[in-house]
């Protein structure tokens, strides 16, 4: 029977993932410290929303669940690549935070270097995971090319720099959503597309907006959760530039248009996608 409740798809998916996690890079590292570290943010409580979006496309576009495993260790890459930029996020050259997720932050359990080279490992493995993945070399290559433009130089990356380089100066709204379209938005839509592409299901433009809205969507909601932090005062926030009230609104309308996005999708089991959007009504 088809899975029609995100919530659901986790908790069949999840476990099988997270052993998988594990097992790959405990295998696979052998110097200890660096293992250590890369393990400890690994596993600091995430949510694994990118993997379970990527795996949740590759099953709504026809993937039988179990036949999933063949694709962890995309699922995975795009895991390792998100927890890397958490670990150098938290850094003091960065957003100097002691504390991520409600445990120490990897350079305050290990040190600045040791949390530098686990960013610089995992990193680097998710590439070397997707180019040993057994999946076509067509659907590697584009894994690879999909992953770096939407996690470099080009996306995220560039998202961080704007972070960190206008901190002490008020941004636009049209800069604080590029901003966050970049350094949030920009992976999510990656898990998305990636997710349709090793399926054989052609990434339309549908799929993307549907994962733009949703990417920025998640950083209006965080702005919204952090609103009464005192600590968020003076930051680039999008309540602390248009008011609690307008964000509320953003988000709405932007839950919006990925629903009406994703429901324009052809071939395709929209259910998984049309639930994960309860995430923003919570």
């Amino acid at each position: 029977m088809q899975i029609k409740k995100f919530p659901e798809f986790c908790e069949q998916v999840l476990p099988d993932f997270n052993k998988f996690l594990n097992d790959k890079l405990n295998s696979a590292i052998k110097q200890e410290t660096l293992r250590d570290a890369m393990l400890y943010s690994l596993n600091a409580g995430g949510k694994r929303v990118r993997p379970m979006l990527f795996l949740a496309v590759a099953y709504s576009c026809g993937v039988k669940l179990e036949d999933l495993p063949k694709y962890f260790d995309i699922a995975g890459a795009i895991e390792l690549i998100h927890t890397y930029s958490l670990i150098h996020d938290d850094l003091p050259e960065m957003d100097d935070s002691d504390y991520r997720r409600g445990k120490l932050a990897n350079h305050k359990k290990f040190g600045v270097g040791p949390a530098v080279l686990a960013g610089d490992g995992l990193l680097t493995q998710a590439f070397y995971w997707i180019a040993k993945s057994s999946l076509g070399t067509d659907k590697r290559m584009a894994s690879v090319r999909i992953l770096a433009h939407n996690a470099g130089p080009m996306g995220m990356v560039a998202g961080q720099m704007t972070d960190i380089t206008m901190e002490n100066k008020k941004l636009s709204e049209e800069d604080l959503t590029k901003l966050h379209k970049q350094k949030t938005a920009d992976l999510i839509t990656a898990a998305v597309t990636m997710g349709a592409f090793c399926a054989n299901h052609d990434s339309s433009k549908n799929l993307v907006k549907y994962a733009n809205s949703i990417g920025l969507a998640f950083q209006l909601k965080d702005d919204l959760n952090d609103s009464d932090n005192d600590e968020d005062d003076n930051k680039n926030t999008f309540p602390n530039l248009i008011g609690k009230e307008a964000t509320e609104v953003k988000l709405n309308d932007l839950v919006k248009e990925a629903l009406n996005a994703v429901l324009k999708e052809e071939k395709f089991d929209k259910n998984l996608l049309v639930s994960f959007l309860d995430y923003f009504r919570e």
